[in-house]
């Protein structure tokens, strides 16, 4: 009798560890199971509000694109035509047997220039602006409506094209009399003169681009195609010398529409054009004093001779 009670009792407590381990392996896999959806639960909300910043940020940065003038986007198509006279201009300089030092500010001229076209058409192209695409054929600055950035331009093309527009024409101006001081004083009276234009009359070749654009002329401190053409036939130290009193005219008018854009109520809040227009005045004039230094001293060197 009493083994069989202990043997109850054995079966009782037998039966009574299974269940206890029983409900304490349940406890611990519902326990598992809720950590586990914790964490699931966290890392989809981390995923979401990731995806929510991240749609945020676009959102932001896709408004502030809208918040721009339209002389914002006068001055950038504006500007977009006057660089590339420039790089008309500079393309003379080798072949047309510049110094030293103006082939090289001619080149860095032309990386420049290029770059920030560059800049100038993607920004319109990224407001769906019209973009001015720019083919450079010879002497011939040629503008077209579009959508999005395109710049034709080669060196070598462009002086082979001169050649043959201009009949491989030999001029070479005559030297000027002026003294060093008179040049100088006439010099600055130029460039006063080109930084108190405004630039207004340039927006006409901006405003409602319907078709190709020949003449430029208007803008401030653009040449005429004469003036390219006079250029375009001096050689050597003629060269040197116009060449650095026409691109001191043509960096003043650059100066003169930064002046303007920064003056006109709204324009030039955006954060990439305010810096792109300081990044063009701060440029040209640092360049403005270096060819002024130049020229000074091509005069003096011809007084001496």
């Amino acid at each position: 009798m009493n083994r069989l009670f202990l043997n109850m009792l054995v079966i009782i407590a037998s039966a009574g560890l299974l269940l206890a381990c029983s409900t304490s392996k349940q406890t611990a896999t519902a326990t598992n199971t809720n950590e586990t959806s914790n964490q699931e639960e966290v890392t989809l909300n981390d995923t979401r509000d990731k995806k929510d910043i991240e749609e945020l940020f676009w959102a932001r940065r896709d408004s502030t694109k809208m918040n721009y003038a339209k002389a914002d986007v006068e001055f950038m198509q504006g500007m977009i035509g006057h660089h590339s006279q420039a790089l008309i201009m500079s393309s003379l300089a080798k072949p047309n047997d510049a110094s030293k030092s103006v082939q090289t500010l001619a080149a860095r001229i032309i990386n420049a220039q290029k770059d920030e076209i560059a800049i100038m058409q993607r920004w319109l192209s990224d407001r769906n602006e019209m973009v001015p695409q720019v083919t450079i054929d010879g002497l011939n600055l040629i503008l077209t409506p579009g959508k999005t950035p395109s710049l034709t331009f080669n060196q070598d093309a462009v002086v082979h094209r001169m050649h043959e527009q201009l009949g491989h024409g030999d001029h070479h101006p005559k030297k000027a009399d002026e003294k060093p001081e008179e040049m100088r004083d006439k010099m600055h009276a130029e460039m006063d003169k080109e930084l108190n234009k405004s630039s207004h009359m340039g927006h006409k070749a901006n405003n409602g681009m319907d078709g190709m654009m020949h003449d430029h002329s208007d803008m401030p401190g653009m040449l005429s195609q004469t003036q390219l053409e006079e250029l375009a036939m001096t050689k050597g130290t003629d060269f040197d010398r116009l060449f650095l009193r026409y691109m001191i005219q043509h960096h003043a008018g650059a100066i003169t529409m930064v002046n303007d854009l920064v003056r006109t109520d709204g324009a030039a809040q955006e954060v990439s054009i305010g810096k792109l227009a300081g990044d063009i005045n701060v440029d040209q004039k640092t360049e403005i004093e270096r060819m002024r230094l130049m020229l000074m001293q091509i005069m003096q060197a011809e007084q001496s001779q």
